[in-house]
């Protein structure tokens, strides 16, 4: 099976990602699970030093006067079942819950300590709270059952599973965007070279190419370089053997036949029509190659153009510029129509792309921005609309010519961006003209082509 880069790229990401995300649920189990265990924790410390201010010192004896309405306030839960019990100095209940009459080490006063027991075959979270009794210790103890917890744990764990389930999607949607996105120039670069004709050597020409492919364009650039000197080579050799054989094989033909007019021995007139034949043939011959040589000459250098509709040129757009607009805080918005042109779609798209950037870059975020494409006056137009800070009147033009940037200009462009679009628009025949949109601020761009078949 052939290796595919894609599906590497895939395996190396998404692999550890799938690695990665038990460890990170776990994790995330735990971290929002303490908290909250702890925070339940306290609240029966709040509920333990709550009862023990009912304690009453009163020389060498120590009562409990707490009334049944309390009690019962301090009891009610939702979900568990609440236990105390009040112990005096020496171990004795004063109040509460026999059942957590159980044996406990002893405690100083003011200390917490929580364990966990179990009584009549249910679980329990205790709390043992040491309380100063005069010169001595008494013990507040307070206890409930696990219903919260283990509810505690549940929804921790579901909420841990779903996250944990929507980040993985998400992130392994985004690596395959991003994968798909980061080859594209690959695709792009392999597009061009299926369009071209036999006969063009040009130097590929592949926008906004990564640095870990320009080696490999590079390296095809020098290769087509080379291709395009060795075939003009062999042209110039085709025209100019041809060409100096044209000559003579020309005299050497008109020579051979001034001898067949001229008297001639009747033993040479065999020979002589053989020679001019021959003369003949070899002249012709010249002349095809110097043809050849001249046809291969002339091969066309431009881009092949063919029918396309603007409209499709601008939903490819869309595919690629909404998320980066998004990104940038930047409404990118499309009224499309139909609108035929005859072009190359690569060099339309690196306009458009050029006319979108520049709106993203200086109206800022916040900002709309629409693309239109529709007939006007029998004629397919192309617009960018954004409501941004727009270009200064006498600046328009001058924004056209490369490297110049507006005095309103923000990013930190070349200021080539224009330029381009003029010059793919030229090759188009097409007219670029900067205007104030109908709202009185920012910048409408309108690209206006030559009618195309099928128009109107």
């Amino acid at each position: 099976m052939i290796p595919s880069l894609k599906r590497l790229l895939l395996i190396w990401l998404l692999v550890p990602l799938l690695i990665i995300m038990p460890v990170a649920a776990v994790v995330q189990y735990w971290l929002a699970l303490i908290p909250a265990k702890q925070e339940i924790d306290h609240q029966l410390g709040d509920i333990a030093i709550a009862i023990s201010g009912f304690l009453k010192v009163e020389g060498d004896s120590v009562r409990f006067d707490m009334n049944p309405e309390t009690e019962h306030l301090l009891r009610t839960d939702q979900l568990d079942k609440e236990f105390f019990v009040v112990l005096d100095p020496a171990g004795k209940m004063i109040a509460g819950d026999a059942v957590l009459d159980l044996p406990e080490a002893a405690i100083a006063a003011g200390e917490l300590r929580y364990v966990d027991r179990e009584i009549a075959g249910r679980a329990i979270r205790m709390l043992v709270y040491g309380v100063p009794c005069g010169s001595n210790t008494c013990q507040v103890r307070i206890a409930e059952t696990l219903v919260k917890r283990e509810r505690l744990h549940f929804q921790a764990l579901i909420a841990t599973l779903l996250s944990i389930l929507v980040l993985g999607l998400s992130t392994a949607g985004v690596m395959l965007l991003a994968v798909r996105h980061g080859l594209r120039p690959l695709q792009d670069l392999r597009t061009q070279l299926a369009e071209r004709s036999l006969g063009d050597l040009r130097p590929l020409d592949v926008p906004k190419i990564p640095s870990e492919v320009q080696p490999l364009v590079n390296a095809l650039n020098q290769l087509l370089v080379r291709l395009d000197k060795a075939s003009k080579a062999q042209q110039s050799f085709l025209a100019d053997a041809a060409h100096q054989l044209r000559t003579p094989l020309s005299v050497l033909q008109t020579e051979s036949e001034l001898a067949l007019l001229e008297p001639h021995p009747q033993s040479l007139h065999a020979t002589l029509q053989r020679l001019q034949h021959s003369a003949s043939r070899a002249a012709k011959l010249a002349n095809q190659l110097l043809t050849i040589a001249r046809a291969d000459s002339s091969v066309q250098k431009q881009p092949d153009f063919g029918p396309l509709d603007l409209k499709d040129i601008a939903s490819w757009a869309a595919n690629e510029w909404s998320h980066l607009a998004f990104v940038a805080g930047v409404d990118l918005g499309f009224e499309l129509q139909t609108a035929p042109v005859n072009g190359q779609s690569l060099l339309l798209q690196e306009l458009l792309s050029n006319l979108i950037h520049n709106s993203i870059e200086h109206a800022g975020k916040g900002a709309q921005v629409t693309i239109r494409t529709y007939i006007g006056n029998n004629a397919p137009i192309l617009e960018v609309e954004d409501d941004g800070p727009g270009i200064m009147e006498e600046e328009r033009q001058k924004v056209l010519q490369r490297f110049f940037r507006g005095s309103q200009a923000k990013g930190s462009g070349s200021g080539l961006g224009l330029a381009i679009v003029k010059e793919i628009a030229r090759t188009h025949s097409a007219k670029v003209s900067l205007n104030t949109p109908d709202s009185g601020r920012g910048l409408l761009v309108r690209v206006t082509f030559n009618a195309s078949r099928g128009t109107g």
